[in-house]
């Protein structure tokens, strides 16, 4: 675990642009599989996200991302699929660091009211972006670093971890009271240990913390661009 990490987060403007840019791709991909919906209705939609973006968030928006929002119905490719995937749960931490989401913590094993509550908060077509910065407040450094350290904590969990590490991580764990532990082991919700999950439950936690701490990681400004913040900080 770190003892200290040096946070200089983005300023607000810029945490919010890049929530809504992630959520917009997010959004993406929901109308993409929105199987309720005919094709012209979601044609419609995602034109209308597009539009939106390539004017209000030219600012934030890149380049891959906005292609995703470009490209019509029917012909997103697997990789910007999982891109979708991939920026709906970055949006989240991004979202939970402004407090557009009150939980205390960003919940494990995933919640699907805290993906519905960061999708109701963001805006889309035609809403102004900046008047968010009224309706949000960052997170303290001390809550950022704690955060940020609990999804590498996850992440790192999820990898090739031995059993003598194990017992060092969870007693620094519970000497500082960071997060919950049982049996040895990182607590899920519910207190089920990490290490009593299914193959596929435990891959996916690590998948989603792995894009949590990545986004975690920008807003406490580490790297020089959202595509450029690292996944691992010295």
């Amino acid at each position: 675990m770190d003892d200290e990490i040096d946070i200089q987060p983005w300023p607000v403007l810029e945490l919010i642009g890049r929530a809504v840019a992630l959520t917009s791709v997010a959004q993406r991909g929901l109308i993409e599989m929105d199987d309720d919906s005919d094709v012209f209705t979601r044609e419609t939609d995602r034109f209308e996200l597009s539009t939106w973006a390539r004017t209000e968030l030219t600012n934030w928006i890149t380049d891959a991302e906005l292609a995703i929002l470009n490209t019509p119905i029917g012909n997103l490719s697997d990789e910007q699929l999982l891109g979708a995937d991939e920026a709906l749960y970055a949006a989240g931490a991004v979202a939970w660091a402004l407090r557009a989401v009150r939980d205390e913590y960003m919940p494990v094993p995933d919640s699907d009211a805290f993906n519905a509550a960061v999708m109701a908060w963001a805006p889309g077509p035609w809403d102004q972006v900046r008047k968010l910065q009224k309706q949000v407040r960052l997170r303290s450094d001390e809550d950022l670093a704690g955060e940020r350290e609990r999804m590498e904590l996850w992440y790192w969990r999820g990898g090739d971890v031995s059993a003598e590490d194990l017992v060092d991580v969870v007693a620094e764990i519970e000497a500082a009271d960071l997060m919950p532990t049982v049996n040895g082991d990182l607590a899920v919700g519910g207190g089920i240990a990490f290490g009593s999950l299914s193959e596929d439950e435990q891959d996916e936690i690590t998948w989603i913390a792995e894009q949590r701490l990545r986004a975690l990681n920008w807003v406490c400004g580490f790297g020089d661009s959202w595509e450029t913040a690292p996944l691992e900080i010295d």
